[in-house]
């Protein structure tokens, strides 16, 4: 079977508009989600592990109703017609095949479909029902590089609309999430209708640099120099010794010292044109910043914080978090981050940070520290932090508020966090909350 662009975009059409496709705003990416996908990028290949509702599936792609049986006995469906098996392989490998859906390094690439398999569909608690539900499809989709990709571009098209929603006069937009998997980091991306494009470019720092220190501001005393009065003096001392260096009537060297004169005031007339000012090795100072200041350091190293749970490695969160965090800091602060990202009612899974949000601030006291000459400031914060955990095609979310006391200090010239006390922790509305299309991330 051969599908035309125009069968493709009628596919989608359907899929958009067909009632057993509606995800409710409170279940976005949740179990029961029609389609979800995660994205890893290596040497070798970008790779889409795509997972589709049983629905979605028939209805993006025409074919007849083929449901295999589930055996119990080694946990997988199977085709009792092999015939059926390669007709419905055949179309999906021409159906994604045919979506433009990730170019590297500017280059259209088709995809390899690598597997298609039957998986067991879950209830909407998250429980899988092999017996009683039709089985959801799992592909994965394989696109080929040729060496370390410097820049990849993913476009995802295919979003399930919420007719439910529509008729009743609720939010309609649609947010997928996926997880995206690129060497050093593990994070939570995002499609929407109005921005389906992700693009990856490849760090050309080291892990430590990729997040940039908050440099405190530093007035140094400034020393003026004018250009031209200098080059005035300058040029006539040269001269004066060249009359020196030869011999001349004793009339001509006193005339070239009355000259000098003339020199000094010409010097002195334009002493405020071509005025450069360098600064003094000397009295550098910082200032303390005002509450808006005070408030713009703190979110930026907040969400450095937050930025550095991002990275796979233990010692690469690390390296990341001495940017922001002073290093008598940096255990208590990994360990509370750490510990709040855990959902433990998903077994212990943890949660990729998608976003956060400094809901206010206020400034207690600034000036110098007590144990050292370092200036400080010391506010009360409120945040909430949205974060993910994928399972396979759904994800479960959840929104943590904190009110916490911090201490920041100028240590190297540049602003670090050097205390923190949690004042209250506690979960807000309901799981698997969706996030909103323009939430900011860290």
């Amino acid at each position: 079977m051969r599908f035309t662009r125009s069968d493709r975009l009628t596919s989608l059409l359907l899929a958009a508009i067909g009632a057993g496709l509606w995800l409710p705003a409170a279940a976005r990416g949740h179990a029961g989600q029609h389609l979800g996908f995660k994205v890893s990028i290596t040497d070798e290949e970008v790779a889409l592990d795509i997972l589709l509702s049983n629905d979605f599936a028939k209805q993006l792609i025409p074919l007849k109703s083929y449901t295999p049986e589930y055996s119990a006995e080694d946990g997988k469906y199977h085709f009792q017609d092999p015939g059926q098996e390669g007709e419905m392989r055949r179309a999906y490998e021409e159906f994604f095949g045919g979506l433009e859906t990730v170019e590297i390094d500017g280059l259209p690439v088709k995809a390899i479909l690598k597997r298609l398999e039957f998986v067991p569909a879950v209830d909407a608690l998250g429980y899988a029902q092999p017996e009683l539900l039709a089985p959801d499809i799992a592909l994965l989709a394989v696109y080929p590089c040729k060496g370390r990709p410097k820049r990849v571009s993913l476009v995802w098209e295919l979003f399930p609309t919420d007719p439910l929603a529509a008729a009743t006069g609720g939010p309609t937009d649609t947010v997928l999430l996926a997880e995206l998997d690129a060497y050093a980091e593990r994070r939570m991306v995002v499609f929407t209708p109005e921005e389906p494009e992700v693009v990856w470019h490849a760090p050309a720092t080291p892990v430590e640099q990729r997040v940039q220190p908050v440099v405190a501001a530093v007035d140094s005393a400034q020393i003026p120099i004018p250009l031209l009065s200098l080059g005035i003096v300058v040029i006539w001392g040269l001269g004066l010794l060249g009359l020196r260096a030869v011999s001349v009537k004793r009339s001509v060297r006193r005339s070239a010292w009355w000259c000098s004169v003339v020199a000094v005031a010409l010097a002195a007339y334009f002493h405020n044109l071509a005025v450069v000012s360098i600064a003094a090795p000397w009295g550098k100072t910082v200032q303390l910043p005002s509450e808006p200041e005070a408030t713009e350091i703190f979110t930026a190293l907040q969400r450095n914080v937050y930025r550095a749970f991002d990275y796979k490695t233990e010692s690469d969160v690390y390296d990341v978090l001495t940017q922001s965090v002073a290093g008598e800091l940096l255990d208590q602060v990994y360990n509370e981050v750490y510990q709040s990202l855990i959902m433990r009612d998903q077994g212990g899974a943890v949660a990729r940070v998608y976003s956060v949000d400094i809901l206010d601030t206020e400034m207690l006291s600034a000036g110098l520290r007590a144990d050292s000459d370092d200036l400080a400031f010391r506010l009360r914060s409120r945040w909430q932090v949205y974060g993910v955990v994928a399972h396979w095609g759904h994800f479960h979310s959840r929104t943590n508020e904190y009110d916490a006391l911090y201490t920041v200090a100028q240590l190297d010239d540049a602003w670090k966090i050097v205390g923190v006390e949690v004042l209250e922790q506690r979960r807000i509305g309901v799981e698997d909350e969706a996030p909103s299309a323009g939430a900011r991330q860290p």
